[in-house]
């Protein structure tokens, strides 16, 4: 029987809220009407329950948020700067696990732009050179129009890992759709370019696991770029699922809840199927402006729960 997750979030925050005993009768009510919702709201109260014990936040949060507190200034980072080799101009974005610097590199006299990767100290303590190395293999395999390259990786005298990438001057898929007022055929072929670069992922074994718009960026010439295949795993040599190891299990598990498919919520195997839906979700949002649906899990214990 497919459970309704919509409706089981629902009553899950319903049921939260009540005190013991009338938890208990409500409880009782739902599992005499429907015993699987009833089972599976009972599981998201007991997640709910272990989580607010600390059972979970001590393994999640440090990997899935990082703290306001954590900053580029405190790991050193500022305009002037040189990591690998590379003179940091200026930051240009932050995600769950590093920072991205507009940085410039001079070889035999040839100065050229990149942007460079740089993570957090939470997450170079918590196996983010593991991270690294292997979104450089990966990225390194990968040579697509529409796909940013990677020019350099390593890691500093510091212990700091780095990667050298393109730098695209770009906004976010929707945005340059809706500034331009495109129409739903030019969104369509625009979107098109997507599909060729994670097709060619694909082709090559390697899954995305956090398309989003934000990953997804266009110049000012009308090109794609996708971005970030920091969270990527190799799909096994007859290009079926992958599970997840312990990197990428509870304690490493990075995504955007708001794109991710079931199967990353609930941590099981990983097929290209998994970029699919999150295409989906993008592709929704591309056309109408708006997500398929609401998702009121954003913390690392709710997505848990979730």
């Amino acid at each position: 029987m497919t459970i309704d997750w919509k409706r089981a979030l629902a009553l899950f925050e319903e049921v939260a809220e009540l005190d013991a005993g009338s938890r208990t009768q409500r409880m009782s009510r739902l599992g005499a009407e429907d015993p699987p919702l009833a089972a599976q709201v009972q599981a998201l109260l007991d997640a709910h329950a272990r989580s607010v014990e600390g059972a979970l936040p001590a393994r999640i949060e440090a990997e899935l948020i990082v703290e306001e507190s954590i900053g580029d200034e405190q790991a050193g980072l500022h305009a002037g700067a040189t990591i690998g080799g590379y003179r940091l101009l200026e930051p240009v974005g932050r995600g769950g696990m590093a920072s991205v610097w507009l940085a410039e590199h001079d070889h035999a006299g040839l100065r050229r732009r990149f942007a460079l990767k740089l993570p957090y100290p939470v997450h170079a303590r918590r196996g983010l050179a593991e991270r690294f190395a292997r979104e450089r293999d990966i990225l390194a395999r990968l040579r697509h129009p529409h796909i940013a390259r990677l020019h350099d990786a390593g890691v500093d005298e510091r212990g700091q890992p780095w990667l050298a990438l393109d730098y695209i001057e770009g906004a976010p898929i929707t945005q340059w759709c809706d500034t331009r007022r495109l129409g739903l055929r030019e969104r369509l072929v625009l979107f098109g370019q997507v599909l060729d670069a994670v097709q060619f992922a694909h082709a090559n074994l390697v899954i995305h696991r956090d398309l989003k718009p934000s990953n997804i960026l266009v110049d000012e010439a009308g090109q794609i770029s996708l971005l970030d295949f920091g969270i990527a795993k190799l799909l096994d040599d007859t290009g079926g699922s992958i599970a997840e190891t312990a990197l990428t299990a509870a304690g490493g598990r990075l995504l955007t809840v708001q794109y991710a498919s079931p199967e990353q919520i609930r941590g099981e195997a990983l097929t290209t199927a998994t970029d699919i839906y999150s295409l989906g979700v993008v592709l929704y949002e591309l056309i109408t402006g708006a997500r398929p649906y609401r998702i009121a899990f954003e913390s690392a214990a709710q997505l848990e729960q979730a």
